[in-house]
């Protein structure tokens, strides 16, 4: 997602909100597709708006919270491909539910303004998985330029990766233009001679990852991690000076021109429309609920790069994975 995006630093994910049991006035149906026992209850007249964002890990959670808010609560779907930028103004003004992947170190002004605001958006608490952002190179290039560990070593070798999209320096690769990042801010700060050159989506940055590591050539990438690829290839994440206080202060001010460290560490977490409480308490209860872990994401995102639909990558899971779900199900159907 990884990946991924920033404009400001290190939001604090707020404490969950409590749950609250809010009775609904629902009938009960028969056994639904995939059911376990007793019948769903029928909240199919209200509709609940899921954000994908444009990242495989994204598209995996919506999945999964898709079929158990259809199959276990009866609710109707929908789901919208959106920005990262663009998901909190839909959020707060009702067009959007809820968004199920935020990584905070790109949003932390959209939590100050949304969210720590109250401005139409709540926390909706950790998903369980944990993001790391960073530059990343094909092991195999460690063989013979062991020195490419670190980003000192980028001083010297900035000229394996150029490209004829990077002209005279080094191309760092990124993904999808809307992702947030401090890229070209970095190497500017650390005195290297890169140049960041978008592939244009999170596929197409792949697509390159794959042609090079089936040539065992040479590349530099944004990218992040929990991702299926990473399980596929054999990747190392280039060591970046730690994160400092005046980093921290530099990722605040926009743009971010003073930034020359790491990306930190990522607990990702969830955004509702504050209204969804009140409009659909038994989905509320079980978005807040759901949790699983980097593994459980992986899983999901391989098979979908794989070519499995969404849908039938997050049935597959859900069948394998029931003492995951059902507590989540479970605060649902409490709450209403």
């Amino acid at each position: 997602m990884k990946r991924t995006r920033r404009r400001s630093f290190f939001a604090v994910a707020a404490l969950a909100t409590a749950l609250f049991a809010a009775c609904s006035n629902v009938s009960s149906t028969g056994s639904t597709a995939g059911g376990g026992g007793s019948g769903a209850p029928d909240n199919s007249g209200t509709t609940i708006n899921l954000a994908i964002s444009p990242w495989v890990g994204s598209a995996a959670n919506v999945a999964i919270a898709k079929l158990l808010l259809e199959q276990k609560l009866g609710y109707t779907v929908n789901t919208t491909d959106i920005g990262e930028y663009a998901q909190f103004k839909g959020l707060a003004n009702g067009d959007l539910d809820a968004t199920l992947e935020v990584w905070p170190s790109g949003h932390a002004e959209d939590y100050a303004n949304y969210i720590k605001a109250k401005n139409g958006v709540v926390d909706g608490g950790l998903t369980g998985v944990n993001g790391q952002i960073g530059w990343w190179i094909p092991t195999y290039m460690l063989t013979d330029h062991p020195e490419l560990a670190t980003w000192e070593g980028l001083k010297t070798d900035a000229a394996l990766f150029k490209t004829a999209e990077s002209g005279s320096a080094g191309q760092l690769l990124d993904g999808d233009p809307g992702f947030v990042t401090f890229d070209q801010y970095i190497a500017d700060n650390l005195g290297l001679n890169l140049k960041v050159v978008y592939a244009g989506s999170e596929a197409a940055e792949l697509s390159a990852l794959d042609a090079a590591y089936q040539k065992q050539a040479p590349i530099l990438m944004y990218f992040w991690t929990p991702h299926w690829a990473q399980q596929k290839y054999d990747l190392t994440m280039i060591k970046l000076p730690d994160v400092t206080p005046a980093c921290t202060a530099a990722a605040a001010v926009t743009p971010p021109v003073k930034y020359a460290c790491a990306y930190p560490p990522d607990a990702l977490y969830k955004a509702f429309n504050s209204g969804l409480q009140a409009k659909a308490p038994a989905a509320f209860a079980f978005l807040t609920a759901m949790k699983y872990t980097n593994d459980d994401q992986n899983s999901i995102g391989l098979d979908i790069s794989n070519g499995m639909k969404p849908d039938a990558a997050a049935q597959k899971w859900i069948d394998a994975n029931p003492t995951v779900w059902q507590p989540w199900v479970d605060a649902g159907l409490a709450a209403g």
